[in-house]
C-alpha cells in the first residue's frame, strides 16, 4: 500500500491517472494490477475526490490463482473503507482482462466502485468501461506521460520514478567497489574490539554505546555528510542487540521522517550483508510509516535475507499483507518509549550485548 503525494495534483482524464502511478510507487509498473482508492466526494454529483492510498498486486502466473487475487484484493480494500477506486492493469490483454475481470466482479461484491478500469501496455490504453467507439479505440488511445501536468507536478515536488521494480531494489542492494572494502576492513576492526571488551564486560554500556552512534548518524545525514566507513561498521555490530535496536527506534519523531529514510537506506545498501537485518527492518519501518510501500516490501525482502526469522521485519511484513494504512504506523509514538526501552537495558544488561554472526 501506497499513500498519495504529498501536494495536490489534479487528475481528471485517464492519461493522468496513468501517469502518477509512477511516481507514488516509485517505479513504472509492469505485469501488474494498481488500484487507487479514493475518498467519498461530499456532493455524490460531484467529481471531485481524494486520493487515500494505492496498491499493487503482481499478475498471478497461473490462471488458477485470479480468484484469489481478486479476493485478496477485494478483502484489503474493504479492510481500509474504500468505497471508490481506479484500476489501471499492466500487460498484454489475454494477461490482464481475466484479472481484471474478477478483481472488478469481487469489487462488486464488496459494494466497491470502480470509476473506471484500463489497460496500459505500449504507450497506449483501453478502457473496460467506455463502451463508446469514438471516445475509446478498439486499437487503444495513445498517451504521453512525460509531457503530462500530473506527472510534471510530481517531478517538481521531487518524486522520482524508477524504471522498474529492481530499479528501485537497487537502491538499496549492497554496495561494492572501494566503500564495499572499507566497511569489511573497519567491520572486522570492529568485531575484534567488541568481542575483547566482551570477554571482560558483563554488558554495561553498550545500550548508551548504541543510542550514541545513532544519533551521530542522525546528525550526519541531516547535515548531509555521508556517513564515515567506522560508523557503519559499529552501527551494524551494535543494532545485532534487540535492545539497541528498540533504542535506534525512539529517535522517529526526534528527526523528521526523510533523515531516517535516507539513514537506515545508506547504512542498509552499506553495512556488511551479514549485519543487515536490522537496518534494513528498520528502513521498512520506517518506509511503512510514510506510506511507502514498495519500499517497505523491498526492505523487509532485504531484511529476511540476512535474517529468515528477524521478527520487526517479519511484523512490518504482515502489516503490508493485510493493508495496515500508514496513519496507524504514525500514531505510534515511538520516542516515548525511550524510558521504557531504557529501563529494560539497565535491568537486561546483557541483552544489550552484540550479537555477532558467525565468521564475523
Amino acid at each position: 500500500m501506497t499513500s498519495p503525494l504529498d501536494h495536490t495534483v489534479r487528475l481528471s482524464r485517464p492519461a493522468d491517472f496513468i501517469a502518477i502511478v509512477p511516481y507514488m510507487l516509485g517505479f513504472h509498473p509492469e505485469r501488474s494490477v494498481v488500484a487507487m482508492a479514493f475518498e467519498p466526494g461530499e456532493d455524490s454529483d460531484s467529481g471531485v475526490r481524494s486520493l487515500r492510498f494505492s496498491v499493487r498486486v503482481d499478475l498471478p502466473g497461473q490462471s488458477e490463482d485470479t480468484p484469489d487475487v481478486a479476493r485478496g484484493f477485494a478483502e484489503l480494500l474493504t479492510r481500509n473503507g474504500t468505497e471508490r477506486v481506479m484500476l489501471i492493469g499492466y500487460g498484454p490483454g489475454w494477461h490482464v482482462t481475466p484479472v481484471m475481470d474478477a478483481v472488478r466482479g469481487a469489487l462488486s461484491d464488496a459494494e466497491i466502485d470502480t470509476i473506471d478500469a484500463l489497460r496500459v501496455e505500449d504507450g497506449r490504453y483501453w478502457s473496460y468501461m467506455c463502451l463508446d467507439r469514438e471516445c475509446c479505440s478498439p486499437d487503444g488511445t495513445p498517451y504521453d506521460s512525460a509531457h503530462n501536468q500530473a506527472a510534471a507536478a510530481a517531478v517538481f515536488a521531487g518524486h522520482v520514478a524508477r524504471a522498474d521494480r529492481a530499479a528501485l531494489a537497487a537502491t538499496i542492494a549492497p554496495a561494492g567497489g572501494q566503500d564495499r572494502e572499507q566497511v569489511q576492513v573497519a567491520t572486522r576492526t570492529v568485531c575484534t574490539q567488541v568481542r575483547s571488551a566482551l570477554a571482560t564486560d558483563g554488558g554495561h554500556g553498550w545500550y548508551q554505546a548504541g543510542l550514541t552512534q545513532v544519533a551521530a548518524a542522525l546528525d550526519h545525514i541531516e547535515a548531509g555528510r555521508e556517513l564515515p566507513a567506522d560508523m557503519v561498521a559499529w552501527l551494524g555490530v551494535l543494532l545485532t542487540s534487540i535492545i539497541v535496536r528498540d533504542g535506534a527506534m525512539t529517535f522517529i519523531g526526534r528527526y523528521d521522517d526523510d533523515t531516517h529514510l535516507k539513514l537506515w537506506t545508506e547504512v542498509t545498501r552499506r553495512v556488511e550483508p551479514e549485519f543487515a537485518a536490522a537496518p534494513a527492518a528498520l528502513l521498512a519501518f520506517v518506509a511503512l510509516r510514510i506510506g511507502d510501500g514498495p519500499l517497505a516490501r523491498l526492505a523487509v525482502e532485504r531484511s529476511l535475507s540476512a535474517d529468515p526469522r528477524y521478527s520487526l521485519a517479519g511484523l512490518v511484513a504482515c502489516a503490508l499483507d493485510h493493508g495496515l494504512p500508514p496513519e496507524m504506523t504514525c500514531g505510534v509514538d515511538c520516542a516515548e518509549m525511550a524510558d521504557e526501552i531504557g529501563a529494560q537495558a539497565a535491568k537486561h544488561p546483557a541483552a544489550t550485548r552484540p550479537v555477532l554472526p558467525e565468521g564475523w
